[in-house]
């Protein structure tokens, strides 16, 4: 077997074995879990018939609830409709949604075709295509839509913005709705210095905690990142910004996967499969793009920080010890020039991306050499083309003339 043979075997057999027991489990499991409170399958019916007491999660394909939920409702699948009654606070998710029953809480939910026909007790916050309002909300209506229509009453206020947006009912409180392609949501209120401040301070804070907290549990990987930004600087940022275009292609790969996986595991009627395999591919992606996020937008200005710090001390000469308190001093200095150029107006974006592209950089390539060093790989050998000559050797001396 060839070396990239034995490479992606372990992984290949991983992966069979995961979707083995995941069919095991979802064979194992039903359709009902926890004396019905969570159900999932393909189609998922409550009748009329039904009262349920409880609380109740729902996840699959078609979902039609005709009974009465006494407490909370939890709704995910590709056709959703609500006809029967919700006491407490409806939170539903689908291709298309028809709310067509009564809620006595909030509604929280998008779609891509979002219906409410009931009346709602408290608000609705809705994310969708196509929004359509026709019965009472208690509340207050927020909205993002490509469009959107309120014949309905609201008792509280309207905001949102939509490509398309019309009211027909009444509105108790005010009405703020940006319509137009391509709609913006209305301007924040400028900054005032006494913000920036603020924005500065609460920024240093976090960085200098993240950075200490770093220092305390990996002390070797924050020094092996920051000597590798202030050794091998430029291809810091070149690895900063291979690994950013590398994030945004694993994200869109991986919810193409999952979408491609939960269809095909659907086509073979494993409802419950299609399921858990959305599920863990959602929380994949969210717990990927956290750590991202918080590399870039904190760990970064870390390292960079520190390094900063030791170049002012190198430049002016402070006499530093060698102890973990002489490092936090590093970091606190280093971290609050980070933060303050980082507030700059107009150029201070740019420092910042500078920032984002080092740190992350650093952190990749000190991930790398670590990882190598690990596997006992070492320096990388120069490629030999030809046998190194063998120097001539001298000649022997000539034997001694016999004396007379």
């Amino acid at each position: 077997m060839t070396r990239l043979g034995r490479r992606w075997l372990p992984p290949l057999a991983a992966l069979v074995l995961i979707i083995l027991l995941a069919l095991t489990a979802s064979a194992a499991l039903g359709t009902d879990r926890l004396g019905g409170k969570v159900r999932f399958g393909d189609t998922i019916t409550v009748p009329s018939s039904e009262t349920v007491d409880h609380d109740l999660y729902l996840v699959a394909g078609t979902i039609t609830v005709n009974g009465n939920v006494k407490g909370d409702l939890v709704a995910l699948g590709g056709q959703v409709a609500i006809n029967g009654s919700v006491s407490g606070e409806l939170v539903v998710a689908g291709g298309k949604v028809d709310v067509n029953g009564p809620v006595g809480g909030n509604i929280r939910g998008s779609g891509g075709q979002f219906t409410v026909n009931g009346t709602v007790g408290k608000d609705v916050a809705v994310a969708s295509g196509n929004l359509s309002v026709t019965g009472k909300v208690g509340g207050d209506l927020l909205f993002a839509s490509g469009s959107a229509d309120v014949p309905g009453g609201v008792t509280g206020s309207i905001e949102g913005g939509a490509g398309r947006y019309t009211r027909a009912g009444t509105v108790g409180g005010t009405e703020e709705v940006t319509i137009g392609q391509g709609f913006q949501a209305p301007a924040a209120p400028a900054a005032t210095a006494g913000n920036v401040v603020l924005d500065v301070i609460r920024q240093f804070v976090v960085v200098f905690l993240l950075g200490a907290l770093a220092l305390w549990l990996i002390p070797r990987a924050v020094h092996a990142s920051e000597e590798t930004l202030r050794v091998r600087t430029l291809q810091s940022f070149v690895s900063g910004l291979l690994t950013i275009i590398g994030w945004i292609v694993a994200v869109i790969v991986a919810l193409i996967l999952t979408i491609v996986l939960a269809v095909v595991f659907g086509l073979l009627t494993l409802g419950s499969l299609a399921a858990i395999e959305s599920i863990a591919g959602i929380l994949f992606i969210i717990v990927f793009t956290f750590a991202f996020i918080v590399a870039a937008a904190f760990l970064a200005d870390a390292l960079v920080g520190l390094a900063l710090g030791r170049w002012i001390a190198g430049a002016f000469n402070m006499r530093m010890s060698q102890d973990r308190w002489s490092e936090l001093g590093l970091l606190a200095i280093g971290a609050a020039v980070v933060a303050i150029l980082a507030a700059i107006p107009v150029i201070g974006w740019l420092f910042k991306l500078a920032v984002v592209l080092g740190g992350v950089g650093a952190l990749v390539l000190a991930a790398l050499t670590m990882w190598q060093s690990r596997r006992g790989s070492g320096a990388p050998r120069a490629w030999q083309t030809a046998p190194a000559a063998i120097p001539p050797t001298a000649p022997p001396p000539p034997p001694a003339a016999p004396a007379e």
